[in-house]
């Protein structure tokens, strides 16, 4: 019997001892497997949790605010926006109302999305129908902006920064001053147009070839343990070369989550089908 132990003994130590001289690969996959991989999670996988995390609710709310201003020859012409936001992912719908405030005064705005379908009011205009794709810089879904920083991250077309601070990640995505290509700067231009169609309205001329990303910044807070969207920020500037000047656009965007929606978003009564 003790022939048999030493023998146990000595083959025990046999291994332990080639598991000393494996490789940590071979470990993992040999016999032993000692211990599980250990890795901080990229940012593109942060950025994909975060989406299916928001998916496994039917929909949630925002508290959205927007600023604009408009700088010619020294004279600033500036609007503000806010509305509380809800939006729902399967099947995918939302629901802004809002108060656009300009020159001291404000108006109404609600917005519905129903699919590819938008249906847009301000004051006592009329409602206005048109594609999800038309409507883009009307629609304020903070929801949109993982999507966009997903796909900025596999395009490389900008500068990422990540830390995790107080119970949350911090990401924050920049681009260089100039023409930087990708969806973050096309997205922008597009927020962008509405400013120009009011400078041509008054007469001046403008070539979007010139027109210049003056700065880019977007920051999202993604709670750490639950993956669970807290907060976006967006700012972004242009300079915009015209006969008389360089005109500057300034945009600041916030969108806060305000929770969990369980509601279903419907059609506004007066758009609804009236019964036969």
């Amino acid at each position: 019997m003790q022939v048999i132990r030493t023998g146990v003994l000595a083959l025990a130590l046999v291994m332990v001892l080639s598991a000393c001289t494996m490789s940590w690969q071979e470990v993992q996959t040999g016999w032993g497997k000692i211990a599980p991989t250990l890795r901080e999670p990229t940012l593109a996988e942060i950025l994909e949790l975060t989406r299916t995390t928001l998916k496994k609710e039917a929909g949630w709310t925002y508290k959205v605010k927007r600023q604009e201003k408009l700088t010619r020859n020294q004279q600033q012409t500036a609007s503000q926006y806010e509305a509380k936001i809800s939006v729902t992912s399967d099947p995918y719908a939302m629901r802004s109302q809002g108060t656009i405030t300009s020159k001291g005064k404000s108006e109404s705005e609600q917005l519905v999305m129903i699919g590819d379908k938008g249906y847009l009011k301000i004051g006592n205009a009329p409602w206005k129908t048109s594609t999800r794709a038309e409507m883009r810089t009307s629609v304020e879904d903070p929801t949109q902006a993982l999507v966009e920083l997903a796909a900025a991250v596999k395009q490389k077309s900008a500068t990422f920064r990540m830390i995790e601070t107080n119970g949350f990640f911090r990401v924050t995505a920049e681009l260089p001053p100039g023409r930087a290509a990708g969806i973050l700067e096309n997205n922008a231009r597009a927020e962008l147009e509405p400013s120009l169609a009011q400078l041509r309205g008054w007469g001046i001329r403008v070539n979007p070839a010139n027109i210049r990303l003056k700065s880019y910044k977007r920051e999202v807070h993604i709670d750490s343990k639950t993956h669970v969207l807290h907060a976006v920020l967006t700012q972004f500037s242009f300079e915009i070369p015209t006969p008389t000047g360089t005109v500057t656009y300034q945009q600041t965007q916030t969108a806060e989550v305000g929770g969990v929606f369980k509601e279903k978003i419907t059609l506004p009564i007066e758009l609804r089908p009236k019964a036969k």
